[in-house]
This record gives structure tokens, sequence and C-alpha cells, in this order.
């Protein structure tokens, strides 16, 4: 595969990554608004009609802990920090993939233009941190999937594309879309469940 075709991949790759940061980031600002909203719901429900439950304070001190302690957990992860510095890497690596395909296609090209694209392109990758495997599967999937024309039976390409996914590849794409989504679904109903396990069905309202 040329080295043009490499950083392209690369950079539709780290594409993916920021668009996963940015996704982390959002669902965290929620989940944290989630627990929050959740917490002072049950706060005024020990309150306000059931004042002598024996689980009162500690579901106060559970929400208490858990909020601060995915304030303390989404805080380190950074995740926007990190999808800035990611989009700066592939907007960078468009300049490089230019240069590398201008090499590619001229006939004067020598081994000195071939290395200065070469250590300015692993420069570049040493800015910030790689993407994942998943996220390349990603992105391999989503460009297969949204590249235009008929797939070639024997190579199983598309037209102006350089890889193709495979069974295994769409394996990943569909088992990390389902991780995520199991993920997401545990980290919002987590509050409700602790709310249910506390919860006593003996205890009876006391009357307004």
């Amino acid at each position: 595969m040329a080295l043009s075709d490499d950083i392209w991949w690369t950079r539709k790759a780290k594409i993916q990554t920021e668009k996963r940061l940015l996704a982390s980031a959002y669902q965290s600002q929620l989940i944290m608004l989630w627990y929050a909203f959740f917490g002072v719901a049950v706060s005024i429900y020990y309150l306000k009609f059931n004042v002598d439950g024996e689980y009162a304070s500690v579901a106060w001190v559970i929400y208490s802990v858990l909020s601060l302690t995915m304030s303390g957990f989404i805080a380190g992860r950074s995740f926007k920090e990190r999808s800035s510095q990611i989009k700066e890497c592939y907007e960078a690596l468009k300049g490089i993939q230019n240069k590398a395909k201008f090499l590619e296609e001229s006939s004067s090209s020598n081994v000195d233009s071939w290395n200065s694209v070469r250590e300015e392109y692993e420069r570049l990758l040493g800015l910030c941190e790689n993407h994942t495997d998943s996220d390349m599967v990603k992105a391999l999937c989503i460009e297969h999937l949204s590249a235009r024309g008929k797939t070639d039976k024997k190579t199983g390409l598309k037209p102006d594309m350089s890889k193709c996914p495979t069974c295994y590849h769409w394996f990943i794409f569909y088992k990390d879309i389902f991780i995520q989504i199991m993920m997401l679904l545990v980290m919002y109903v987590l509050p409700i469940a602790i709310f249910f396990i506390l919860w006593s069905p003996h205890e009876c309202p006391a009357s307004v």
C-alpha cells in the first residue's frame, strides 16, 4: 500500500478517535446531570414521603459518593482536550498526505524527499495519543459503507479504496457498538437500580 494511502487511513482513524472522545464528553455531561437530578429526586422522596425510612441516610451517602466519583473520573479523562489534540493532528496529516501523493506521482522524487515526508509523518503521530484498533476498524467499515460504486467481486474493494473490511472487522465493528450501548445503559440505569435495591417495599409512606 502506498504511503499516501497509509496516511489517509491513519487520518480517517484519528477522525473516528476525535468523534469517540467528543461523544464520550457529551455522554459524560448527560450522565452527571442525570446523577445530580436523580440524587436530588431521591433526597426529596425520603424527606417528604419517607422521613422515617431506615435507608434514607444510606441513599444520601451512596449518591453523593457516586456523583463525586463520576465527576473525578470524567475530569481525569480530559475528553475535550484530547479530542482537540487529535483534531490538530489529523488536520496536519492532510498536508503530509498531499506531499506523499505528489511524490508518488512525480518522476523526480528522491530518497531525501521521501525521508522528509516519513519523518514529518512520524513526528505528527507523536504529538498526540494513537488511535485504537477499534477506531481503525470503525473507519474501515464506515468508509466502505459510504464509498460510492459497486464492490469488486474478486478483491472486495470499492472504487478508490485501498482496503476493505473482512468478516472479522464487521464482527469487531458491531461488537463495539453493542458494548458501547450496554455500557451507557448500565450507567444510566445504575442510580435507579441502587434506589430500588435500597428501597423497602414494606415501608409505608407517611401520610400527608
